[in-house]
């Protein structure tokens, strides 16, 4: 069982993160409360609660979003964390592939994604890792599952995310020169020597989490 990186609890001096934080709660408090409540006073302060926390959000996120939409949030349901899975892929020589995200300015990650409905968490990262990265593999065994907050992924989001990380054994030959819509490149990397990381995604020492666990197979890491 590997310990915890000492980076995963970091302080951050800027109030944005408690701030989005403080926002996706008021956000389920009120999406919540407009799918069990009947009261017609009490579902106008639910989306007035919906409509602050979309402007707290507004002040802090990296993108200001949609207009507020009050038959939108009234059947939104009980609200509960995005799940993002994550694939790691290695060799004989212990390097990983990464792929690089066209939409991160270039810059590198483990491939993975949102699950789809429908989809099992080892379906999910299996199609990812297909459609970024070009190759068929076979999960082999969950190695970690985190709470993106917990970790120092930047810039922070305005939803909750868990992120689950597969150890993935490769059944085809990998192809160097394969893009997607996605992702640009493929490589093999070193992961204590990794290149730049799209840190909303991957953050190096989760590299370093992943290898451990395919070194070493055991019970896989929860925050």
């Amino acid at each position: 069982m590997t310990s915890e990186p000492s980076q995963a609890h970091q302080s951050n001096n800027s109030p944005a993160p408690e701030i989005l934080r403080i926002a996706r709660k008021l956000t389920a408090i009120s999406e919540s409360g407009l799918w069990y409540c009947k009261d017609q006073f009490d579902i106008g302060r639910f989306h007035e609660i919906g409509e602050l926390a979309q402007a707290l959000t507004n002040l802090v996120g990296e993108k200001e979003l949609p207009p507020y939409r009050r038959e939108v949030a009234s059947v939104a349901g009980y609200t509960t964390p995005k799940v993002d899975v994550r694939g790691g892929v290695f060799n004989n020589d212990g390097e990983v592939v990464l792929v690089r995200e066209i939409a991160d300015e270039g810059r590198w990650t483990l491939p993975g994604g949102w699950c789809d409905i429908n989809e099992k968490p080892s379906e999910a990262v299996e199609r990812e890792v297909r459609e970024e990265a070009g190759l068929i593999t076979k999960v082999s065994q969950l190695a970690a599952l985190i709470d993106r907050d917990s970790w120092p992924h930047y810039p922070p989001i305005d939803h909750q995310v868990y992120k689950l990380f597969f150890i993935c054994e490769q059944q085809s030959a990998e192809d160097l020169a394969f893009t997607s819509i996605e992702t640009s490149q493929i490589g093999w990397f070193d992961v204590d020597n990794p290149p730049e990381l799209s840190l909303s995604r991957t953050l190096p020492e989760q590299l370093v989490l992943l290898k451990e666990h395919w070194l070493n197979p055991g019970p896989a890491y929860v925050d």
